[in-house]
Order: structure tokens, then C-alpha cells, then sequence
């Protein structure tokens, strides 16, 4: 405890100039053309400043999903893992969302028999005509109630009307179920992963209520179709129409699938330009001040005028590409149609079919065409949201490090003792972050943790709240071990003030109602007036209705600290942890601050846990533990520390020497 540790060292990177002239990499000149350091799409430089997480991300999928496959033994086996999803998707209790299960499937079955119907009834009509006769308008009336009946008029729309109810139903299960379980996941999980990557998971709800319906309500149809009519013009001609269908439509598919290949690449390329256009435009947009700063200007305006040109040239290579391909495939349609007429024209003149057979060829080959073109559509689409679906899947798949035990107790309150028996703690096994951790505090003490940046100070506060599990030792509160507590019942008896407090983009009252939403309008101003920030607000235009915007970038940094502060006031817990709560305060309003903290902290006898690199703001603590690489190298009182002539005298004297001067 008597080592002395030169905490005030530099480091070696500490020594070297910003600026390091050996740097051995590209330098530019401020003086040089802005294109110097444009790429041909308009970014920097690539291989210095540009990546590209999206597109990594979905060849990274693509690759786990032809792994998988490989795991699986194949696409059963592959498909066999979204079976996660199958609870949120099965309506058990909602009955109507049943019922529009039910009304779906007799639509989707219904259309299949009139799409059927429709032409047969034409044929007739063409028949009795040939014949003579009486006008057959009983007849013609019969195929204008089917065709209403098949048409967005009838069953169309109410098929399309019972689905909107499932997406939802399933949309609002799996997105739910997906946010609730990634809020539940641990520290580890949330500090490593990039949150606009979660978001993009979490968004991909609909990707799979999208998958279900292309495939039940589009694709299997459109197939069965496909499958009833080689049988039909089995029936209604002979074995070489139908054999004429078949092999028509397994080359048009099977070129579809094929040519779509030859697309991946400039569709690849285009997608690239589209996100580097909005990432550059994001960048300068949200970055405007630097912009200003700099005056980046023509910079800006030739980066992003650039990333427009990228991507209009890659989008006219998709569009021809696109068109020459389809326009190729496409010339199997109506070659198909002609071998199909051909064939029943000799037919009907050998007499093996009637005139009215023709008609019904005419209409039902409208009727199958149009899905058919879409099929090969729907195949990308549902590739597509299959590779979104597998990001939500990777979401749910993931387990957090830290949850409930099992018969963990519901504490309701707690007086405060807390206690670190011989706590053991790393991030990763490659070095220890916490070692041999005693502590101990009492209700009503306050406990002072010092010492450099990366020493261990936080991470205490994270193990307090159990943010991660320790590898070794015991945390208790008032004899519970904090993993005996459920994390819901832990976290709600402690309060925080970070060191960088976030703000959510709404009002100052719905900011600090936040920590206690029952809390009223003169809760909210007591507390507020604890945190010397209640006049502040008023001299606001709308008070405590302004607007703080994006985490809270209207206010000052000293603002929204004291908003933080009255946050924790109001929540009124009873351990309370001030990680460099005043840092970015004034001395007059810290002074206030503290006044304010410890008449809170008195009120209840709370323990206090404060994080401080001012000394000033702990001279009164009840004890100062100062750490150094995860130990407790000193502690005592601020007067028996400084007697004692380590760690904390030297850090002591340096501040005191710096404010004097």
C-alpha cells in the first residue's frame, strides 16, 4: 500500500508529435486538388479511409448461410433453424388472426379453382356461338361472376385483406420478442456490436412476415397452378400440349435463375454506389460544423457530386443489363404461346378438340403467365429476405452472458451494505482487469474511488450493477449475493450519474420523467432544484418543454450533467454511483452540486460509490481507495492519505499546485 506508482507518467505515445514526420503513410497537401484524394466514386481513399460494413456484412452471410448448408446437410436442415420463429408466427390465442388464417387459405384455394373456371366458362360461351342458337348470355353472366369473383374485386382483395392482419400479428410477435431480447442481453454483447448493425437486425421483422407471404400466398400458388395446368391440357388436348407447357416453363425458369447470375455483379456495384451516396451525404450533413470549420465546401460538393456519377453509371449498366437479359428470356413467352396454338389449332382441326378449347387456351395462358414472370422475381425476393431474416435469426440465437439465476429472489429494497470479497474480474483471459477486490461500505458512507484511466474505477460500478459476472469472489448487498438478486430488482435500488450522460431526443420533462415516470410535476421540480438546474429551465423559451435534441446536443455538457443529476435524485435510490458527475460543471455550480448530493445522500443514509479525477470533490468521502492495474493500492480518509505521502498525495499536490497557480 506504501509502493509509490508514478501515475502521472507519459507514455510513449504521449511523447510523439501529433503530426509524426517518419509517418511512412500518404500525406496530402492542403494546397492539392480536392480530386487527389477522391476516389472514382467520391470516397477517401479506400484502402486509408473508406469500408464498406454493409456490403462485408452480406457476403459475410451469404458465406455463413453456404456453410450452414454445408453443417445441415442441406436446405431442410438449413431451414430447420428458422423454426425459432415458428411461436411468434402461430396465432394460438388471437382468434382473429385465426379466422384470417382460415379465410386466406379457402381465398388462395378458391382462386385456383376459378382461375380454372374463367376460361372453361369462356370456351362454352365460344361454342354455343359456333353452334347457333339462342344468345348464351346465362352463360356469359356465369363467367362474369367468376371473373369478378378472381379478380381484386373478390377474392384478390379479400385474400390481400385477411393477410395484412397475420403480417401484423406476426411483424408485432417477432419484432417485440426481438427488441425484448436484445435489451436483455448482456454488457459484453451491446459495447462489442455496432448499434446501427442491431438496428438493422431488429428491422428485419418484416423481411420474414415478407418471406411467408411471398412464398404461401405468391409462389406456392403460382406453382400448384403451374402443376394443374399440365394436367388440365392433358384433358382438354393431349399428352404432347402438356408435355409442350411443361418444358416451356421449366426453360424459362431455369434461364431466369441462370441470367439472374449474370446481374449479381452490377447489382452488387450499384448497391455499393447507392450506400456510398448516402454515406457521404450523411457524413457531410452530420458533420456540417467540421465542414465549417474547414471550410470543405467545393470539398463536399465534388465527394458527394462524384458518388452521384458512380452511381448513375453502375445503375445504367443494371438497366441495360437487366433489359437485354429479360428481353432474351422474355422471347420465350410468346414463342411458347405459339407452339401451345399451334398444337391445339391442329387439334381442333383434326376434331380431337372443339373451337371453344382454343378460347380456353387463350385465357387460361393469361392466367398463368402473369405469376410465371413473377416467379423468377419472387425467388429473389425471397433469397433476399432469407438473408435478412438470417440476421434477425443471429440476433435471437445469441445468449446474454449474464441473466437471472435460477430462484433468483425480487429485493424490493435494500439498506445499503455493500461488500467485494476478493473480487476477481477480466474482459478476456488475456489480462486481469480487477484483482483481490475488498471493500466494504456501510449505509450512508461514502466510497471514493481514484486513480489513472484504465485502473479498474468503472469497472467496479459495471460489477455493482452486474453488468458483467465476476470470475472470482463475491458482491453482496446487505448479505445478498448480487447474482441471487434478480437484475431487475439489482439495478432498481441503484442510481447513476455517468461521466457522459445521455439524453433521449424529446423534452426536458420527458427526459428526466424517464427515471421515475410516475414521478409529478413537483417531484420533478424538487429534484430539479437539488440539481441547481431548475432556473436554468425556466429562462428557456418552453421551460421544461424545450426540446434537448439528439442526446441532448442543445444543452451544455454542464446542462445535461446537472439534468442527470436530477434524474438520479429522482429516482431516489439507495446505492448511489457518481462516475465524474461534475466534471464538466463550473466550481460555483459544482459547489451547489454537492451541497445538493450530500443533503440527498444524508436524507436515506445512501451509499455513495463516486468516481472522481477532481480530489476536490472527495475531500469529505469516508473512504478513498485509490487503484492502480485493478488493485487497491491506497486506502483511508483524504487527511490520512495525504499524511501517508503516495499515490494520493502526489496527484493531491499536482491539482492543488495547478489551481494555485
Amino acid at each position: 500500500m506504501n509502493k509509490l506508482y508514478n501515475m502521472g507518467s507519459t507514455t510513449p505515445d504521449e511523447t510523439e508529435p501529433l503530426l509524426n514526420e517518419t509517418d511512412t503513410g500518404p500525406t496530402y497537401s492542403p494546397l492539392s486538388n480536392d480530386d487527389d484524394i477522391l476516389s472514382s466514386d467520391g470516397s477517401f481513399l479506400k484502402d486509408e479511409f473508406d469500408s464498406d460494413d454493409d456490403e462485408d456484412d452480406e457476403e459475410e452471410m451469404k458465406e455463413k448461410r453456404k456453410q450452414r448448408l454445408k453443417e445441415t446437410g442441406g436446405w431442410i436442415g438449413y431451414l430447420n433453424d428458422f423454426r425459432i420463429f415458428l411461436p411468434f408466427m402461430i396465432p394460438r390465442n388471437d382468434v382473429k388472426v385465426q379466422i384470417c388464417i382460415i379465410i386466406s387459405l379457402l381465398s388462395i384455394a378458391g382462386r385456383r379453382v376459378l382461375n380454372i373456371l374463367v376460361p372453361y366458362q369462356l370456351g362454352i360461351i365460344a361454342d354455343k356461338l359456333l353452334l347457333g342458337g339462342s344468345p348464351p348470355y346465362r352463360d356469359l353472366c356465369i363467367w362474369l361472376g367468376y371473373s369478378i369473383l378472381n379478380s381484386y374485386s373478390g377474392l384478390m382483395m379479400i385474400t390481400e385483406l385477411a393477410v395484412v392482419p397475420i403480417q401484423q400479428f406476426s411483424q408485432r410477435q417477432v419484432t417485440n420478442a426481438a427488441f425484448k431480447h436484445v435489451l436483455s442481453l448482456s454488457m459484453d454483447f451491446h459495447s462489442e456490436r455496432d448499434s446501427a448493425e442491431v438496428m438493422k437486425a431488429l428491422e428485419q421483422g418484416g423481411a420474414l412476415t415478407k418471406l411467408l407471404k411471398t412464398i404461401v400466398c405468391d409462389s406456392l400458388p403460382t406453382v400448384v397452378d403451374l402443376v394443374i395446368a399440365v394436367g388440365i391440357l392433358y384433358w382438354k388436348f393431349d399428352i404432347y400440349l402438356s408435355i409442350a407447357m411443361m418444358v416451356a416453363f421449366t426453360l424459362f425458369l431455369a434461364l431466369e435463375i441462370f441470367t439472374s447470375r449474370w446481374k449479381v455483379e452490377p447489382r452488387r456495384k450499384y448497391a455499393h454506389a447507392e450506400r456510398q451516396e448516402t454515406k457521404v451525404m450523411h457524413q457531410a450533413i452530420q458533420g456540417w460544423t467540421t465542414v465549417s470549420y474547414f471550410n470543405m465546401f467545393s470539398f463536399e460538393r465534388k465527394r458527394f457530386g462524384k458518388t452521384v456519377n458512380t452511381k448513375l453509371a453502375a445503375d445504367w449498366k443494371l438497366t441495360v443489363i437487366g433489359l437485354v437479359l429479360q428481353g432474351a428470356v422474355e422471347l420465350i413467352i410468346p414463342l411458347t404461346f405459339f407452339t401451345l396454338t399451334a398444337m391445339a389449332i391442329r387439334n381442333i382441326a383434326q376434331g380431337r378438340s372443339k373451337p371453344g378449347d382454343f378460347t380456353f387456351l387463350v385465357q387460361y395462358w393469361d392466367y398463368l403467365i402473369w405469376p410465371l414472370t413473377w416467379l423468377t422475381h419472387e425467388y429473389r425476393e425471397i433469397m433476399s429476405n432469407l438473408i435478412d431474416a438470417e440476421r434477425l435469426l443471429a440476433l435471437l440465437q445469441t445468449k446474454p452472458t449474464v441473466m437471472d439465476r435460477e430462484g433468483a429472489k425480487s429485493i424490493k429494497s435494500v439498506e445499503g451494505h455493500v461488500r467485494f470479497d476478493n473480487v476477481q474480474f477480466a474482459y478476456d483471459d488475456r489480462k486481469t482487469t480487477i484483482k483481490d477486490l475488498n471493500l466494504s461500505a456501510r449505509p450512508g458512507q461514502t466510497i471514493a474511488l481514484v486513480g489513472a484511466t484504465g485502473a479498474g474505477k468503472s469497472t467496479v460500478s459495471k460489477l455493482l450493477l452486474r453488468f458483467y459476472d465476476i470470475s472470482g469472489g463475491n458482491i453482496t448487498i446487505d448479505e445478498h449475493d448480487i447474482r441471487d438478486m434478480t437484475l431487475d430488482s439489482l439495478r432498481s435500488v441503484i442510481g447513476v450519474v455517468p461521466q457522459d450522460p445521455l439524453l433521449f431526443n424529446g423534452t426536458i420533462l420527458e427526459n428526466l420523467r424517464y427515471a421515475r415516470y410516475t414521478a409529478t410535476f413537483q417531484d420533478i421540480i424538487a429534484a430539479c432544484r437539488a440539481a441547481a438546474i431548475h432556473d436554468r429551465i425556466l429562462s428557456f423559451p418552453d421551460g421544461y418543454k424545450t426540446r434537448v435534441g439528439e442526446q441532448g446536443v442543445k444543452l451544455s455538457g454542464g446542462e445535461v450533467q446537472r439534468l442527470a443529476v436530477a434524474r438520479v435524485i429522482l429516482k431516489d435510490p439507495s446505492i448511489l454511483i457518481l462516475d465524474e458527475a461534475t466534471s464538466a460543471i463550473d466550481t460555483h455550480t459544482e459547489s451547489n452540486i454537492q451541497r445538493a448530493l450530500d443533503a440527498f445522500k444524508n436524507k436515506r443514509k445512501r451509499t455513495s460509490f463516486v468516481i472522481a479525477h477532481r480530489l476536490s470533490t472527495i475531500v469529505g468521502a469516508d473512504q478513498i481507495l485509490v487503484f492502480d492495474e485493478g488493485r487497491i493500492v491506497e486506502r483511508g480518509t483524504h487527511k490520512e492519505l495525504v499524511r501517508l505521502g503516495g499515490v494520493y498525495e502526489r496527484l493531491w499536490s499536482k491539482q492543488t499546485s495547478t489551481h494555485s497557480s
